[in-house]
């Protein structure tokens, strides 16, 4: 009997592992494209994906860590460290703006651990200036001319400190045993210097004789609190730590007052923040240069309403360039740049406050009123200008390039106009997104891009742009984006289409009319338009696989045989003998063993039987075989 073949035998139960295994590999490979789309999606967001990374209120006695979460606890010993720093400089202005005065004329209040002291100023009809504060023991001018700020400063109520000294440096005392701050408490405080003399504060530890580099231990800042405050040809650098009021230069108002005042010709650098703001009215930041600040350069925070920021350039920054957070608006940036920062360019959120009641009664009105025109977003890691839920969006006019996204809107907000700018992109040039509704985006010029213009679950007007340059597809609607019409738009570029409505939801409506695609070129000869494909749709991967198995399955099968065939011994046919009864290991051919048959009763042999003829040829037991040649012998 014919014994059955081994590897045939298996064949079956290692074709179901094989097939299993690739399938389980194709699903992984498919979630992947899925998971590496939704995650690209996401993170054109930028760090906007969540409602906002820094809300607080800003009140004396409110501690708010510079995370991207709203509620975050300090992590480790030095940010305890630093939020217990905060928390002690509200305790401390808390202290004397809420205690009756002990007298009418300035005074000094002892510190409390490692803080140095304060002298308050009080109102008075003339106002202070650094002799003054040389006499009242605060300031001191050292050897070289400089000024050191050795105490703290908090100007009352009323009264008003002015430091205009064209040239001139003034130190802030700062190191690991306390550092000295300027704050402006409902009074007034204006730093100077001249057109080509700027004035320069910055904090300066007398141990080192340097700038104070190390934010763990606090470090000195300047802010006004419900009070007006003026920056003129002032250079400020190495100030702030951890939180935004305390972050270098900060504008902040008080239960009963906004703060308010300007920022002119200033340069601020090497800060926690560049310039912060909350609870501000009506401010206004001129000619003003904000670089290589550790968070965001200008941070517009909740209730800042009516500034406006001209001629601004943040770049550089840690985080975004330019930062517009919840509850602030009305706000206007003109002529500002926003470049080589490493988050966004510039970030608009407009989202309420809250989503329904709170115990503190926020408002769950979302923002309106910002517009960004004549500026330049260039260079930044995330997204050059990204804005979400910010109603009464105008962007015109504006340059964005060398970003990753160039210009993205999402969100539910109602008619916002993208018009007239120029844009180049890495991925994205335009993206209108999640909810926006009727986006007016028309007379743009987008160059470079993966994705020219896309809609994406949200509706707009798409008319009058021309797509120079794009490397996938022209214009892209994906979704419900019922609403939407794309008209009398110049398509140039290669890539799977011009206009992109494979992924149009199946009840949506979309209007089309008079786009130019002449200069579009379908690339379907190269590999990019497979890969491209592949990626708008992840599930041709899956499909892919459970097409191609069976037949790659039919030809490793072929191939494992013709393999087989061509390694097996050219005399595999040939017999050597019978197989011998009751003996399975006769060859009966060269290399293989004779099939197993049943064992029959052994004969009974007489005794007196003849010996067989020594001619005759007889079948023997063999269990080794020597083949013998001109080479030697070979076993």
């Amino acid at each position: 009997m014919a014994q059955p073949d081994p590897t045939r035998h298996s064949t079956g139960r290692r074709w179901l592992v094989l097939l299993t295994a690739l399938a389980v590999v194709g699903g992984m490979g498919v979630a992947a494209v899925q998971t590496g789309l939704v995650d690209r999606v996401v993170s054109s967001l930028g760090p906007a994906g969540a409602a906002s990374r820094l809300d607080d209120a800003e009140q004396v006695g409110a501690v708010v860590p510079p995370t991207d979460a709203e509620d975050a606890a300090p992590t480790n010993e030095a940010q305890q460290r630093q939020s217990a720093l905060v928390e002690a400089e509200d305790d401390r202005l808390f202290a004397i703006v809420s205690d009756r005065p002990p007298s009418d004329v300035p005074y000094e209040v002892a510190a409390a651990g490692q803080a140095v002291p304060t002298v308050v100023l009080t109102a008075r009809s003339n106002p202070y200036d650094l002799p003054a504060l040389e006499r009242l023991g605060a300031a001191a001018r050292l050897p070289d001319g400089s000024w050191l700020l050795s105490r703290s400063v908090v100007v009352a109520r009323g009264a008003e400190l002015r430091i205009q000294e064209p040239g001139a440096t003034l130190r802030l005392a700062s190191g690991p045993r306390g550092f000295a701050t300027l704050v402006a408490f409902k009074g007034s405080l204006t730093l100077s210097g001249g057109p080509d003399a700027p004035l320069t504060v910055t904090s300066w530890d007398p141990a080192t004789s340097a700038a104070d580099a190390e934010r763990g231990d606090g470090r000195a800042y300047i802010r006004a609190v419900g009070a007006r405050m003026d920056l003129t040809a002032v250079h400020v650098a190495d100030l702030g730590f951890w939180s935004g009021r305390t972050g270098g230069v900060a504008w902040t108002g008080s239960a009963g007052a906004a703060a308010t005042g300007s920022a002119n010709h200033t340069t601020i650098e090497r800060g926690h923040y560049g310039i912060f703001t909350s609870r501000t009215k009506d401010a206004v930041v001129n000619d003003t240069i904000l670089r290589d600040n550790e968070l965001d350069g200008l941070l517009l925070h909740r209730e800042t309403s009516g500034l406006v920021a001209t001629d601004v350039t943040s770049t550089g920054n840690g985080r975004d360039g330019i930062t517009v957070t919840r509850g602030a608006q009305r706000i206007t940036l003109s002529q500002v740049t926003a470049s080589d920062n490493a988050g966004n360019g510039i970030r608009i959120d407009g989202s309420p406050l809250a989503a329904e009641a709170t115990a503190g009664g926020a408002s769950t009105a979302p923002g309106r009123g910002y517009t960004i025109e004549r500026s330049t977003a260039a260079g930044n890691t995330d997204v050059g200008i990204l804005a979400v839920e910010a109603g009464g969006l105008v962007l015109r006019d504006n340059s964005v390039s060398g970003n990753r996204d160039g210009i993205v809107l999402r969100g539910g907000t109602d008619r916002p106009t993208v018009s007239g700018n120029a844009v180049d992109a890495t991925e994205f040039g335009i993206a209108v997104r999640s909810g926006a509704r009727d986006a007016q985006v028309s007379g743009n010029r987008v160059g470079s891009a993966v994705i020219a213009i896309q809609v994406t679950d949200a509706s707009a007007k798409i008319h009058r742009n021309e797509v120079r340059a794009a490397s996938r597809y022209g214009v892209s609607l994906v979704g419900e984006v019922t609403g939407s019409s794309v008209a009398a738009n110049k398509l140039a570029g290669r890539g799977l289409a011009a206009l992109d409505v494979n992924r149009v939801g199946a009840t949506a409506t979309v209007t089309m009319s008079g786009n130019d695609e002449a200069r579009w070129n379908v690339d379907r000869d190269e590999l990019r338009y497979w890969r491209d494909y592949a990626v708008d749709h992840p599930l041709l991967l899956l499909w892919l696989l459970i097409l191609l198995l069976p037949l790659a399955a039919r030809v490793w099968t072929k191939r494992r045989r013709r393999i087989r065939d061509e390694h097996a011994h050219p005399y595999v046919d040939v017999l050597r003998g019978p197989p011998v009864p009751g003996n399975s290991n006769v060859i009966t051919s060269i290399g293989r063993p004779a099939p197993a048959a049943p064992r029959p009763p052994r004969p009974v042999v007489p005794p007196a039987a003849t010996p067989p003829d020594v001619t005759e040829t007889v079948a023997l037991p063999v269990t080794r075989v020597t083949v013998v040649s001109g080479r030697g012998a070979r076993r």
